[in-house]
């Protein structure tokens, strides 16, 4: 059906910090540290034809071909060349910028999978949905190994990293034949946290997954960890998937005094791009600690229920809002999606159901240049047009 709605009036946010919830504002944080611009003045006087449509309990897989281009940088925002891209069957290697492209590659287009690769680096994988016959962006961080931390595949592996620690159990790292692996396993560990300022681009997925009751559902983050081991000729080995890990995270300071006392812990299926919950973590202290068979890439969240929105994002004077990161966050808890507009500013994902939104974008430079209230949407939402104001943009 169509509906009507209008959005006619100035907003500005002189509490932002204020109304935060305690328990997430090291997500305030990360979003007041991308500019100052994030209290400022926004006044917007428009009528837009928004048309909604029923949520499916479960969401069918729409396969369809689709292109993508992005950029793969370091941690210092340095790109990084010759890096392996890889969707759909398709591959191809990152240039001298750090840029790739990647043409009409059959994908999910609810859950794409990305998986970048570079010797040097954990490996990335992203998740994002994407326009059928359309292009999409992204960019992606890469972590740098640090494989100084080693122990025996035949013995318990006690690994700690700064904010995590994980435990193997004997035998259970296997070869990529799936046998079963005796000698050094050299360990490189990446821990997350929600206030990392790069989160939208290094992040392991996106802040998606399956409940233990089969439904899609949004994540909120206290903490994910990836692990990458090799073998001593630096081939990749895994666990087996039958013993367990027991993996710990320290919970960051503005989350210890509301975090509850249990949590879903997830792993990331590379198969379906989905996080999917196998078990729960328990708060002992200042920290979750769980037991976990599946993955190398775990996360520790709560969850809330989640629609669609697809818009296309235009400047007032009609250009598109091109290739920028686009996040969407609770205007209660700042609770955020992101994903990136396209070269044409159309931009598709989740964001919370029936919860009043701000919607921020940032250039490459990592400065904010725009924000406005948005939503609620009680159900999937189509916005033929989003105006922004004229943006100023940097050139990194």
């Amino acid at each position: 059906m169509q509906v009507s709605l209008m959005y006619c009036k100035s907003t500005i946010y002189p509490n932002f910090i204020g109304r935060a919830n305690p328990a997430f504002s090291t997500v305030t944080m990360y979003l007041l540290r991308l500019s100052p611009l994030l209290l400022l003045l926004i006044a917007t006087a428009c009528k837009k034809t928004i048309s909604t449509e029923t949520v499916d309990p479960v969401e069918q897989t729409p396969t369809a071909p689709s292109s993508f281009q992005g950029l793969v940088v370091d941690q210092s925002q340095q790109p990084i060349a010759d890096a392996t891209v890889s969707c759909g069957g398709q591959s191809t290697t990152t240039d001298a910028d750090g840029h790739f492209a990647l043409s009409n590659v059959i994908v999910d287009t609810n859950a794409v999978i990305i998986a970048v690769n570079k010797n040097g680096y954990l490996n990335g994988v992203r998740t994002l949905m994407a326009r059928a016959n359309g292009q999409q962006y992204l960019q992606v961080t890469l972590t740098a190994k640090d494989l100084t931390t080693s122990f025996q595949g035949n013995a318990v592996g006690n690994i700690g990293f700064t904010g995590v620690n994980i435990v193997f159990s004997p035998n259970q790292i296997y070869t990529p034949s799936n046998q079963v692996y005796k000698g050094t396993v050299s360990v490189a560990v990446d821990f997350l946290a929600p206030s990392d300022a790069d989160l939208p681009t290094r992040m392991a997925g996106d802040l998606r997954g399956i409940d233990n009751n089969g439904n899609q559902v949004g994540l909120i983050p206290y903490g994910q960890v990836s692990v990458d081991l090799l073998d001593t000729n630096n081939i990749a080995l895994h666990p087996d998937a039958e013993h367990l890990v027991n993996v710990t995270i320290a919970i960051p300071g503005p989350y210890r005094a509301s975090a509850p006392a249990q949590i879903g812990l997830f792993y990331l299926d590379t198969i379906s791009g989905y996080w999917r919950q196998e078990t729960l973590g328990y708060k002992q202290g200042n920290s979750y600690t769980g037991n976990i068979r599946k993955g190398t890439r775990w996360l520790f969240a709560t969850s809330y229920s989640q629609v669609t929105l697809d818009a296309n994002i235009f400047q007032e004077s009609g250009l598109p809002v091109s290739n920028l990161l686009t996040t969407i966050a609770t205007k209660i808890d700042f609770t955020p999606t992101f994903n990136y507009t396209n070269a044409d500013g159309h931009f598709i994902g989740k964001v919370a159901l029936n919860q009043p939104l701000i919607l921020t974008l940032t250039d490459h430079c990592g400065k904010l240049v725009f924000q406005k209230e948005i939503g609620p949407y009680s159900a999937n939402t189509t916005i033929d047009t989003l105006k922004t104001d004229n943006l100023i943009l940097c050139t990194p």
